[in-house]
């Protein structure tokens, strides 16, 4: 009997192979050696691999995986995959889809332990720009909250405009991520568009020291000068905002840093140390990986890790692991499952 053919991979598959291959290479590589590294996939005559390798090319775009072009690197030039310029292919849905989305979206946000509250608030904003197929009622009433709700925050960022060229104080009202609601004095360094919502960064008067705030979260904001003629304060010469915007939410400073390890398998072991990359990892047997880090807020990492999946695995500290029982726990009895997770 012949041997078996392998089985056929999709055309999704072998894309996604080839670009998490140019990702690796981190350098341009020319077409000579895209063939050289997939064999299977360009075979016969140049002329055939190059009309292979302009379909692929055309279909990365079409994923939102653009492949550039570099004519000065070799004679017959090179292609370089910059991960900054990839993104999403822009999804559409149907009337019916729209309005489960927002339905299982709203349910979802009334558990405030939901590993990814904050991102999927961000995803049903987005959800609301067509508001096509969601009930004609809620649709109507949360464009009129939105529309208030930009022009709040278009009025808040030149405030902090103000405050940021004239260095002057800002009195809010904040919102913390357990519910508590406090009014601080901030001199704000700086704010920056991050990850779909606003962000701002300055030393709180209250914790005297340096701390990031969301603008979702503000309740009320204003300058609050202490000398209406001059500087309230100056901003530190070493100051960054594209560091504090590149921030995760395990960075944010809640409690003093603390060691904490996570164990990725299957598909996450993969790309680890992208996950996590200022993390030290290693390997274990079986092909598994750890990542070692130190975090400032806990429980940030502890829903990351939940919304990961299956794949990765909260080792330590030990009441990290409680807090991730603790979570789903919650989480189960509010969707009426019961049990124990």
């Amino acid at each position: 009997m012949p041997p078996a053919r392998p089985p056929r991979r999709s055309a999704e598959t072998r894309l996604l192979k080839l670009a998490a291959w140019l990702h690796a290479r981190r350098e341009p590589v020319t077409r000579e050696e895209i063939y050289a590294a997939f064999p299977d996939d360009y075979v016969g005559k140049a002329d055939a691999c190059e009309k292979k390798w302009t379909r692929d090319k055309q279909d990365l775009r079409r994923l939102g995986i653009p492949v550039g072009f570099l004519e000065e690197e070799g004679e017959s030039g090179a292609y370089l995959l910059d991960p900054s310029a990839c993104a999403m292919p822009r999804l559409e849905f149907s009337p019916e889809e729209a309005a489960v989305l927002w339905t299982a979206g709203q349910a979802a946000l009334r558990t405030q332990d939901h590993p990814l509250h904050d991102d999927l608030e961000v995803a049903l904003r987005k959800l609301l720009v067509s508001a096509k197929g969601l009930p004609p009622r809620a649709a109507t009433l949360e464009a009129e909250a939105t529309e208030l709700a930009r022009e709040k925050v278009r009025a808040w960022l030149e405030t902090l405009t103000d405050a940021v060229e004239r260095r002057k104080r800002v009195r809010i009202v904040y919102r913390r991520m357990d519910g508590s609601v406090s009014t601080r004095h901030v001199n704000v360094f700086g704010y920056a568009w991050r990850r779909g919502q606003w962000i701002f960064v300055g030393h709180c008067h209250l914790r005297n020291a340096v701390r990031l705030f969301l603008l979702d979260r503000v309740q009320d904001l204003a300058l609050d000068p202490a000398d209406r003629k001059r500087p309230d304060y100056a901003i530190p010469a070493s100051f960054d905002i594209h560091a504090w915007s590149r921030q995760e939410s395990w960075d944010y400073l809640v409690h003093e840093p603390r060691e904490a390890a996570v164990r990725f398998r299957g598909s996450l072991a993969r790309i680890a140390s992208q996950i996590l990359p200022s993390a030290k990892v290693s390997s274990e047997p079986g092909g598994s990986r750890v990542a070692r880090l130190p975090v400032r807020n806990l429980r940030g990492l502890v829903r990351q890790v939940l919304a990961w999946g299956p794949e990765a695995e909260l080792l330590e500290p030990a009441d990290g692991r409680a807090m991730a029982r603790e979570m789903l726990a919650t989480l189960q009895a509010r969707l009426g499952a019961g049990g124990t997770p």
